[in-house]
């Protein structure tokens, strides 16, 4: 099976750049998990997304993703899976489980969030079909496979639009002189109707006011900084593009800079100009426009550069394109939508791959907002500063782990 054309760069640059560009998904259950339900239910799941079973492999000039017949592993234990590996028969995802928790480790190459989470609701689904006896989710029950495999970038017209331009932005780790480590990772919880009772009052949202919040936090931290704080929001696209069903990566961007003039406007302002930004930069048009210039750019390079080394060398340097202009990025799936899957859970992260020097993943489940933050340097000063910000509004939370990634390995073909 052919890279589709909104897969290509994240295949190519992410092997190129070295990176294990994978997710760990971590959802902690009410009870303690039961193995053998587990194994039934990512069976159930494999056969639901049969285009999900492939394992990549290098054909030359090109990586591609070929049909394996071996079963998706399951394994007991939370230590660190490697995906496209024996260790997990060659697949891209697998699954593990320790006492009450289930770990879904998927390669963020073959589909983005809104992908991983509608295998992972399928998972939850079945196995909690089979230990609690809830009812039929029509939803997972049912799909629409061609429509899942269709990528709306496959087929999009060529574009004239103005090249974007970027200014370099305040970075961590060169204008912060924080000092460059392995990844570390700070699980925080925070109680659901606390927050949104805090964002709606400050005319916000969980993903805004936790890029308000950071930006804030790194203002207070570097109050002479001369370059722009600027952060990045990740933006799901299937709404713009017309392909909700779609399972490869479909995402564009919200850029936003914490302005002196942001800073001195009160927090209910701040929220507004963030709301308003996220809308501005949501636009189909927008957005749209975004999707089909990076189509036309993957499908030039893949034309004009048959060989491998020249592909991954150009989609490398894409795929790290945010570094010097991008300070922190902050990315928000969206709140679990299956309420009897939901009830269940008691906990819910997200851990992202190394790809920027700050990330947030936001997780929403269980009554709970799940802040999963990580970082490529060894300081705390950041994470503090965050922490602090949350006292001073009142906002209640809950320091559950800190620890370095656990996001799996992936062998490269």
């Amino acid at each position: 099976m052919k890279i589709t054309t909104g897969d290509t760069m994240h295949v190519y640059g992410a092997i190129g750049a070295g990176i294990d560009y994978t997710v760990r998904i971590t959802v902690r259950l009410q009870d303690r998990i039961d193995g053998s339900i587990l194994a039934s239910a990512v069976s159930d799941t494999a056969a639901r997304f049969p285009y999900f079973n492939g394992r990549l492999v290098c054909t030359g000039d090109a990586y591609e993703y070929e049909d394996n017949p071996l079963p998706v592993t399951i394994s007991e234990g939370d230590s660190k899976a490697v995906l496209n590996s024996a260790s997990t028969n060659y697949h891209v995802w697998s699954v593990s489980y320790l006492n009450d928790r289930i770990y879904l480790d998927f390669f963020h190459g073959m589909t983005d969030g809104t992908g991983m989470y509608r295998v992972l609701a399928t998972i939850l689904y079945h196995y909690c079909k089979a230990v609690y006896g809830i009812s039929d989710i029509p939803e997972l029950e049912h799909s629409d496979i061609e429509a899942e495999m269709a990528d709306p970038q496959d087929n999009m017209d060529p574009v004239s639009v103005p090249p974007a331009s970027y200014i370099p932005a305040f970075t961590l780790e060169t204008d912060g002189g924080l000092t460059r480590s392995s990844p570390a990772i700070w699980d925080i919880k925070i109680p659901e109707d606390k927050f949104i009772e805090f964002v709606r009052a400050h005319d916000s949202t969980p993903g805004t006011m936790t890029e308000l919040l950071m930006g804030k936090a790194i203002d207070r931290l570097y109050p002479e900084h001369s370059k722009p704080i600027i952060s990045s929001y990740v933006i799901n696209a299937r709404p713009m593009a017309g392909a909700e069903a779609t399972n490869h990566n479909c995402l564009g961007m919200s850029v936003f800079d914490y302005s002196p003039v942001v800073r001195d406007m009160p927090l209910t302002k701040q929220g507004t100009v963030y709301r308003g930004k996220t809308f501005v930069q949501s636009r189909e048009e927008a957005v749209t426009a975004g999707l089909a210039v990076n189509a036309m750019t993957v499908r030039s390079v893949l034309a004009d550069n048959p060989g491998l080394s020249a592909r991954k060398e150009i989609f490398t340097s894409m795929f790290n394109g945010g570094e010097g202009f991008i300070t922190y990025l902050v990315s928000y799936p969206g709140k679990w939508k299956y309420p009897s899957t939901g009830k269940y859970i008691k906990e819910f992260w997200v851990h992202p791959p190394c790809t920027f020097s700050l990330m947030v993943l936001i997780g929403a489940a269980g009554g709970s907002i799940s802040l999963s933050i990580q970082q490529r340097f060894s300081e705390t000063s950041v994470v503090d500063g965050f922490l602090s910000l949350l006292e001073e509004y009142g906002i209640p939370y809950l320091l559950v782990s800190k620890g370095g990634s656990d996001v799996a390995g992936f062998e490269a073909p």
